[in-house]
Formats: C-alpha cells, sequence, structure tokens
C-alpha cells in the first residue's frame, strides 16, 4: 500500500476566511472571530511517489519523518505547489485554500497513512 497524505490546518478562525474552510458559511454563523479551527485539506490517494512530491512542496524533505511533520510555512514553495496542482488538478481548490489560510497565520501538519 502506498501513502495516503493530507495537510491538516489549525488557526483562527475570521469571517473573510470563510470561502476556504470545509463546511458552508452556515455552519460557521456563531464561530467567533479567532476561535482556533482545523481543517483538512488534500487527501492524496495517489501512492507514494506522488505524496513524496507533494511533501516536497511543503518543504518536507522525507514524507515519513515524523520531526518534519509539522509545516514550516517558510519553507512551503509556492511554486511548486502550483507546479504540483497543474498536473493533479482535483487538488487546485485545495492548494488555494492552504495558500490563503497561510496568509492569515495558520498553521499546518502533514499527515501520511499508508
Amino acid at each position: 500500500m502506498g501513502m495516503f497524505a493530507e495537510v491538516i490546518a489549525i488557526g483562527p478562525f475570521s469571517r473573510d476566511i470563510v470561502n476556504h474552510l470545509e463546511y458552508s458559511e452556515i455552519y460557521y454563523k456563531e464561530t467567533q472571530e479567532g476561535a482556533i479551527i482545523n481543517l483538512t485539506l488534500f487527501g492524496i490517494g495517489e501512492g507514494s511517489t506522488v505524496g513524496l512530491e507533494f511533501a516536497k512542496c511543503l518543504g518536507i524533505s522525507n514524507g515519513w519523518d515524523f520531526n518534519q511533520h509539522k509545516i514550516d510555512n517558510s519553507k512551503i514553495n509556492e511554486e511548486a505547489l502550483r507546479e504540483f496542482v497543474s498536473r493533479y488538478t482535483e487538488y487546485d481548490e485545495d492548494a488555494e485554500h492552504l495558500l490563503a489560510l497561510k496568509e492569515k497565520g495558520f498553521e499546518f501538519h502533514f499527515a501520511p497513512n499508508g
């Protein structure tokens, strides 16, 4: 079995990021500004080759090195990520969400499974 990879995003809620979150706006109606929320992005299931390529876009040299799973936002290679989603277009929206949430101070955690 190959690597299944996803990203867990954790950060402060604000009304201007609702379109980047997992659920429709109605579910966040009573969410207070600044409340810490989480969501899951990507869900790469094509196998280890694609999962490890994706990890490199996030600045992770070895997707199975648990010391690297808290992503350093400054190491996210936006150009490589955009190239990745140009080939795997099903992840394009997730990449846009990740980049928008990065600007809002979210932290990200790489989660491999396999």
